[in-house]
């Protein structure tokens, strides 16, 4: 159904469904994809939204939707669109201290982790990458439960053997040194990541 954003909270938007009737549409259920904090990143007052309801509490008069429900969880088969191995294109959204967010497609988000840019040692991520900037890349972690692909633009031209070798190093990443690791990486960018646009190859 159609409805009209009218007003906005921390945690989710009003709309109207119909004349004298609203509901909810939480930014948890806007997209399968993004971390939306805000209902403001994506919806402004006036705008008209496709939207599924998804829960009726007739108890206490509040109709909740989602716009995500219109759409498949592009995360529900991502172990048959990214193998380890595969070579990717997409264009850097974010950079981090830790590394950067690469958008693939079906707005999938993979990190490139500081440790998988170069041959060379790597001091600072804007040093080797800009956002925008278009990069080709290995899928070298896919973590369907956590919604996590990890990637390695250093890894592009590598053989299948060294591919095994850097998939099995980049498993041993724990925090310490200067790094952190690909799991430690993604939580800490929970809070601050906006993704961008880009597609796979």
């Amino acid at each position: 159904m159609k409805v009209k954003f009218r007003n906005m909270t921390a945690y989710g938007a009003f709309v109207e469904i119909e004349e004298g009737i609203d509901g909810m549409i939480h930014v948890s259920d806007m997209s399968w994809t993004r971390k939306i904090n805000q209902p403001s990143e994506v919806l402004k007052k006036g705008d008209e939204v496709e939207a599924a309801v998804i829960d009726i509490d007739k108890q206490n008069q509040r109709i909740s939707l989602g716009m995500k429900q219109l759409d498949g969880d592009p995360w529900k088969d991502i172990d048959q669109k990214y193998k380890i191995g595969d070579l990717v294109t997409g264009k850097v959204t974010k950079l981090a201290s830790f590394g950067a967010f690469v958008q693939l497609k079906d707005d999938i988000d993979g990190l490139v982790h500081i440790s998988q840019l170069s041959e060379d040692h790597v001091a600072k991520v804007k040093d080797i990458l800009k956002v925008g900037q278009e990069v080709e890349a290995r899928v070298i972690k896919v973590d369907k439960a956590e919604r996590r692909v990890g990637l390695s633009i250093k890894a592009a031209n590598y053989s299948e053997e060294d591919l095994k070798r850097e998939s099995e190093a980049f498993e041993t990443l724990r925090p310490g040194e200067d790094m952190v690791g690909l799991e430690q990486a993604f939580q800490a960018a929970q809070e601050e990541y906006r993704p961008g646009d880009s597609k796979k190859k």
